[in-house]
């Protein structure tokens, strides 16, 4: 008999209450008896209150205490759904006290943090994942498919979109924030990591003595001469775009992850590939679940969310150096 998992929520923000609503359903669509969503714990009162109304919560469910969450014995998992500069010390302490963990991208702020997750979870054998959730877009997995098939030829080089209205939030890092999913694609599309990172940024609002960007473009040289290009900002009025147009030999792919519609170009003309469209906040849940039960092999692992940590501190450092960098460096 499959053991009943029991998870707990930690971050009550905006995609903290969407994914307060998935595992509510998850819960209703598997049995009481396999999964228990214990409820969400989050600092903020008003936060935890207005989410309780709108997912029609009781108050045994919402929890102000989050160190009390993670030391529960009870609870099996958490999902760490918090600031990013909270994510190494909760992630490191839910590990030690022997939690699965679904971890928010990014996984920690550098590198070294990043990688000692890593090894925590693996020597206390526990599963470890990282929210790159666009590893379960239904468009993506289709588009890796038809590279595997080398249907548009051999790639040379990748164009993507990050684009995004949203007003200056104090602090907030626009490589830590819209780069990992990026990245991560980049990865998930080609199994390469870049081996050299160019970064360029500008900030376009943000009062100059404490400039923080709202833009930019990074330019990626990967092996076997692939090229990528990343645009991201924060300033695209009226726009939310997460497009990636993947050049091959014989023909170019458009892939619309927020529609999760593809189209092929060629010379020939354009063909729009059938896409059996999901949820993919669904999809990545559930396999945390199995994962867990060791039903399923980690798709977004840490050692992914390491690496992804590791190209984004050089395209930091990229930035602030103002010169291009080998990865690795």
């Amino acid at each position: 008999m499959v053991k009943k998992i029991s998870l707990a929520l930690l971050g009550g923000g905006y995609w903290g209450s969407k994914l307060a609503y998935e595992y509510t359903q998850f819960q209703k669509e598997i049995g009481d008896d396999q999964f228990s969503f214990i409820g969400i714990a989050d600092t903020d009162k008003n936060r935890l209150s207005e989410i309780g109304n709108l997912l029609n919560l009781p108050s045994s469910m919402l929890f102000t205490d989050v160190e009390k969450c993670l030391k529960n014995p009870e609870i099996d998992a958490i999902h760490i759904a918090t600031p990013s500069e909270t994510h190494y010390d909760l992630a490191n302490q839910g590990l030690l006290e022997n939690k699965h963990i679904l971890l928010e991208k990014p996984m920690a702020l550098d590198s070294r943090s990043a990688f000692k997750l890593a090894r925590l979870a693996e020597r206390n054998g526990r599963i470890l994942l990282v929210g790159h959730i666009f590893r379960f877009n239904a468009a993506l997995t289709n588009a890796k498919l038809i590279l595997e098939k080398s249907a548009i030829g051999k790639i040379n080089y990748l164009q993507l979109s990050w684009l995004d209205e949203l007003n200056p939030i104090p602090n907030r890092d626009i490589i830590f924030d819209l780069l990992p999913h990026p990245i991560d694609i980049i990865n998930y599309l080609t199994d390469e990591w870049p081996s050299s990172i160019y970064a360029q940024s500008i900030s376009y609002t943000r009062p100059a003595e404490r400039e923080i960007e709202n833009m930019a473009f990074i330019i990626l040289e990967m092996p076997d001469r692939i090229s990528a290009q990343i645009t991201l900002s924060w300033i695209a009025h009226g726009i939310k775009e997460r497009s990636i147009m993947i050049t091959g030999s014989d023909a170019t792919m458009s892939v619309d992850a927020l529609s999760q519609d593809i189209k092929i170009f060629n010379s020939r003309g354009k063909k729009d590939v059938t896409v059996i469209k999901n949820n993919t906040i669904k999809s990545m849940v559930t396999h945390f679940v199995e994962c867990i039960h060791g039903k399923d092999n980690p798709r977004n692992s840490s050692l992914v969310g390491a690496m992804t940590v590791n190209v984004l501190s050089t395209a930091r450092r990229s930035l602030d150096e103002k010169r291009g960098l080998r990865v690795l460096e």
